[in-house]
């Protein structure tokens, strides 16, 4: 199915509003229709276009859900609602996992090997192994990417038994460009049929750490066939698009193929989240193995980034209440708490769609912020801080008076709200004389911290970020936290952008956090690094 994409194809996929959820939703409409048999393996320019408007004037019609009606009077009211449920339900549908894979498959074998006797119970198999399935397949593709384009002698001798499309000397040719044309087959092949390159059969992901019997059970967990189905909205949740739980489509002859090779991991991720959460039991292991995690990945994030003089408080009491995390460094202080919440789908008509998303909202974000409120308090009110157990203990004495007018409170939840996240004047009341917190999804916070030590920031450079951040509310048009944190480093975000009455971010800012993954990350397990570092190595 890869062959959507190439092609003039290629070229108008820039025509498309959300290009990656759309060929997604187009891919699983395909699915969801019977085979015809055509032996049309290409979408024409005419048709491709045709598409194109088609996918567009659908997305379109999801906007105009918040359209004023003819008899619809606009207030002020009117207005808040589709200020939080419009951008809300767009990013909820249209907005795909904005992470580095290795940030999810670290998750996943982080979390998830804790509940290994659970998932073995259900499936007879660990996380591990579903993991391996998942690294086998992405490695297979690289390697077949390389043997396609720069490595031929790489090629498996059958390498024709997976393609798709036939590609032929046209007759007449002079014999001596046959010669070129069978040394150049592999690469036109591969022009053509972009989709060889994901396509494999189990043989071709079993290793020694992976058996064959392993892999098949596992592909069966996330493959689908085409057929028909009744998935057919965009928004369709039930049933939903077939991508999205079972990314790799089984398409007859002891084959596969695989839409988007990242998407095997999410779908990974989500499998064994129902796996886990089957009973009331489980479901409860599961969430505060959840937490658990989340806490530890952020303070060994805010250890590894401030490297020394810092002091660390976890799970600790403040009048009897249950506080996250107290990150002291030199005079600065960081008040985190940790949220495992996630948004429910959005209603399509904005006034229940504006409720569901006003309730998550205060479950999540605001109930964060009364938290960190609690002990930003009596560092406002220059009150020594009281570290308790438990048991009400007193451990530790904070002497706030060291950190006047230093301290932040920092929100992280594992999934993000979007826009209503990043503008949080939207739907949260705090005080005339208070600052927002900030509120960021964990795996932005990490690249954003992780871009800092390679780039060897000074700490400085984070608090300069966390002070100009504050007062980005109430102006800013933004979905994605990284456009912000990349417009921060970019120098296009900065205390003059403050002036404007509006700032609306842009795709290109995160550009900065991609250039230095192909350089180095700095997560943990990062893939391919040897590569990396050398500077001559091409990437699928």
């Amino acid at each position: 199915m890869k062959h959507i994409a190439t092609g003039r194809a290629q070229e108008e996929i820039g025509m498309l509003s959300s290009p990656m959820r759309q060929l997604f939703f187009l891919g699983g409409l395909i699915l969801s229709t019977e085979e015809t048999h055509t032996g049309d393996n290409y979408f024409t320019k005419e048709k491709w276009d045709s598409i194109v408007q088609l996918l567009n004037e659908i997305e379109s019609e999801y906007h105009k859900l918040f359209f004023p009606q003819p008899d619809e009077e606009i207030d002020e009211e009117w207005k808040r609602v589709r200020d939080v449920a419009m951008p809300s339900f767009l990013s909820y549908f249209n907005q795909g996992p904005l992470n580095f894979e290795e940030q999810t498959i670290n998750w996943v074998r982080d979390l998830y090997c804790q509940l290994d006797d659970i998932i073995e119970d259900e499936t007879g198999l660990k996380t591990e192994d579903f993991i391996s399935v998942y690294s086998n397949i992405d490695q297979y593709v690289q390697d077949n990417f390389q043997a396609f384009s720069t490595q031929p002698e790489k090629l498996k001798e059958n390498w024709e038994d997976y393609a798709r499309v036939e590609i032929v000397l046209a007759e007449g040719m002079p014999e001596m460009m046959q010669g070129l044309f069978e040394e150049r087959k592999p690469m036109s092949t591969f022009m053509a049929d972009h989709g060889i390159i994901n396509r494999f059969k189990l043989d071709d992901i079993v290793s020694p750490n992976l058996s064959k019997e392993k892999a098949e059970k596992i592909i069966e967990l996330l493959s689908c066939t085409r057929g028909r189905a009744d998935f057919l909205y965009y928004t369709s949740t039930k049933p939903g698009n077939p991508l999205y739980n079972k990314p790799i489509i089984n398409i007859g002859d002891g084959y596969f193929q695989v839409f988007e090779v990242k998407q095997i991991i999410h779908a990974i991720d989500k499998l064994l989240e129902e796996i886990c959460s089957k009973t009331k039991e489980n479901t409860t292991k599961m969430v505060d193995k959840k937490g658990k995690l989340l806490e530890n990945n952020i303070v060994e994030l805010f250890k590894n980034f401030f490297k020394k003089d810092y002091k660390c408080f976890t799970s600790y009491y403040i009048d009897g209440c249950e506080q996250d995390i107290l990150f002291l460094w030199k005079n600065y202080a960081f008040i985190i708490e940790a949220k495992g919440y996630n948004m429910r789908e959005p209603f399509r008509d904005p006034n229940r769609a504006f409720v569901r998303i006003k309730d998550d909202f205060k479950s999540c974000i605001g109930y964060g912020y009364k938290q960190t409120h609690r002990v930003e308090q009596i560092f406002v009110n220059q009150e020594p801080l009281n570290i308790a157990d438990k048991d009400g203990n007193i451990t530790d004495v904070i002497d706030t008076t060291k950190y006047k007018d230093n301290d932040f409170s920092i929100i992280v939840n594992l999934e993000s709200f979007g826009q209503i996240q990043n503008d949080l004047k939207t739907l949260l009341e705090i005080d005339d004389d208070d600052a927002f917190p900030w509120a960021v999804r964990y795996d932005d916070l990490e690249v954003f911290l992780l871009t800092l030590i390679a780039q060897k920031k000074k700490p400085q450079l984070f608090i300069d970020f966390l002070l100009l951040r504050e007062d980005l509310h109430g102006k800013l048009i933004c979905s994605d936290e990284l456009e912000v944190c990349g417009g921060f480093l970019k120098k296009v975000i900065d205390d003059n952008t403050l002036e404007k009455e509006l700032i609306i971010t842009t795709p290109d800012l995160p550009d900065i956090f991609d250039e230095q993954y192909k350089k180095e990350m700095g997560f943990k397990n990062e893939k391919y690094l040897t590569e990396k570092r050398s500077g001559k190595y091409i990437f699928w």
